[in-house]
């Protein structure tokens, strides 16, 4: 029986995860290059035998038959947080239109799906609501975890996993009541530790806190040090399942950050995994590929690489996080829970 055990995730977003103005029609321009990134990826996990997790925003998994009119005709609360301005559907465009390949992908969902090595299909909410915020209310989780299930089971899919947007936890009850039986825990990097308990309502020292965090990151990043490991743990009749370790972008000061000490720290981490039971999870952003994608494929595939060696080897297992929570649940691979 294999001793650790390998997790990838990605929380799959596209424009909706970097939303700050209603009205600003040019945001995240260049974004549609994700669907190069995605089936990329595919691709790779083909190659290697390897199933992830896609966390995805369920308003991507929209098709035309969902939206007659071109837009999702199904009106939901919405919440109102202070950082956004506007109304939050506002600015939303049709499918049919140009920008609509930001906030649309169907034709990605399709790859997914239907990818020959098993993808799991997972949620980020319906509309990338940050769940853990005050801001949302408990009947807005309930719409965005409902609706995201919903239109999964549109494409042959039961959801059971979750990823929250800006990994802020909140509502547990209302995602145990709502079907699903796991989620990916809050960030444990050392240098977001106490940053996340209470919002920072001070514009400025929010500011200077996050840039702070990113120097900080980019410090954690350069060093070729183990990533943490950890082990799934049981919060309010669910599953949380650790981090260990992002995997960085390629724009702004993670651009200094050489590929090849993160396949190296990647490794050693699941290397560690194998020798001491643990839960190795690997996540990222697939717009983290932009805009150096072949880059970023190339240094991804060196990883799954050595993950599929330790796999053929017998020293790790490669698993979705369902898949990991179905063992758990199930009472096998104990040694992975705390």
């Amino acid at each position: 029986m294999a001793g650790g055990v390998l997790s990838i995730s990605f929380d799959f977003e596209m424009a909706w995860g970097t939303r700050r103005n209603a009205r600003d029609l040019n945001h995240a321009q260049g974004v549609e290059r994700v669907r190069e990134v995605v089936r990329g990826l595919l691709d790779i996990f083909i190659r290697h035998r390897i199933s992830a997790t896609w966390a995805t925003v369920g308003h991507l998994m929209l098709r035309p038959e969902d939206c007659p009119d071109g837009r999702f005709p199904k009106r939901l609360p919405a919440p109102s947080p202070d950082w956004f301005s506007g109304e939050w559907y506002d600015g939303i465009p049709s499918m049919h239109e140009q920008r609509g390949l930001r906030y649309y992908a169907p034709d990605l969902v399709e790859a997914i799906v239907n990818c020959p090595v098993h993808q799991e299909l997972a949620s980020h909410t319906f509309s990338h609501v940050v769940i853990g915020e005050d801001a949302c209310t408990r009947e807005v989780a309930q719409a965005e975890f409902d609706t995201c299930r919903e239109i999964a089971q549109r494409w042959g899919r039961e959801i059971r996993s979750l990823v929250f947007p800006r990994n802020k936890v909140g509502h547990l009850d209302v995602l145990r009541e709502t079907g699903h039986t796991c989620f990916r825990g809050p960030n444990s990097e050392w240098f977001l530790l106490g940053t996340a308990a209470k919002p920072i309502k001070n514009r400025l020292l929010s500011r200077l806190t996050a840039n702070l965090v990113r120097v900080l990151r980019f410090v954690d990043e350069s060093l070729v040090i183990c990533p943490p490991l950890g082990k799934a743990k049981r919060v309010e009749g669910l599953w949380e399942l650790p981090h260990s370790m992002f995997f960085p972008g390629c724009t702004g000061l993670s651009k200094f950050v050489p590929r090849e000490s993160q396949v190296q720290r990647a490794t050693m981490g699941m290397q560690k995994a194998a020798k001491l039971g643990r839960i190795f999870s690997l996540y990222t952003h697939p717009h983290n590929f932009l805009p150096d994608v072949p880059e970023q494929l190339e240094a991804f595939e060196q990883i799954c690489i050595a993950a599929a060696r330790l796999r053929d080897a017998g020293e790790i297992e490669i698993k979705t996080m369902e898949e990991i929570a179905h063992d758990l649940s199930a009472g096998r691979n104990l040694h992975w829970a705390a």
